[in-house]
């Protein structure tokens, strides 16, 4: 069972996190030959600081 887990700010929306799930499931599993119902994608959203990008810090 392929699985994914991606690390990133907060403050993404529902379809952003949508349309990353599709790009992931659907690129690995051309390039891994395995069918995307076996792909798990785990978002792990961690609190905007100092070091996140500006469109981001600005929207505390």
């Amino acid at each position: 069972m392929p699985h994914i887990s991606i690390r990133m700010y907060e403050g993404r929306t529902d379809d952003q996190k949508e349309e990353i799930v599709q790009v992931f499931t659907k690129e690995l599993s051309r390039i891994i030959e395995r069918e995307p119902a076996f792909i798990t994608i785990e978002f792990n959203e961690i609190s905007i600081d100092d070091n996140a990008p500006a469109n981001l810090r600005n929207k505390r």
